[in-house]
């Protein structure tokens, strides 16, 4: 990918990477509540602010995206509407498991980058 293209992914990249970390740190305080504390109200608070992340994020790249390449640009589209689904289902469902893997796939562990780390992977090629 040329420099021009890469410089019209940066303010779409830094809204991905900042959704990344917030998504990864939540999942940490998540964890640390039900394994450390066996506070599940907690737990279960950090499963739907993930959840949120992921539903809010289709507004906070409206308008970021039309300069971008055609075929990005329907790749990263797909993507976070598919995140945004998912998390939107899982919240609406009072789904805890689905809260729980949001992001992730079957045997994936937690060192494991997630879908959307993986997108953000992707766009920085």
């Amino acid at each position: 990918m040329d420099i021009e293209k890469k410089e019209l992914h940066q303010p779409v990249l830094h809204i991905l990477k900042e959704t990344a970390e917030k998504f990864r740190s939540l999942d940490q305080e998540a964890d640390v509540a039900l394994q450390s504390k066996r506070d599940t109200a907690t737990y279960k608070q950090k499963l739907e602010e993930r959840a949120k992340l992921l539903i809010n994020l289709p507004n906070l790249l409206s308008g970021k995206l039309e300069d971008l390449d055609s075929e990005v640009k329907q790749r990263i589209v797909r993507d976070i509407e598919w995140f945004a689904t998912s998390a939107n289902e899982a919240l609406e469902n009072n789904n805890g498991f689905a809260l729980g893997v949001l992001l992730t796939h079957q045997g994936s562990k937690n060192t494991d980058k997630n879908d959307l780390e993986e997108l953000i992977a992707l766009l920085e090629k």
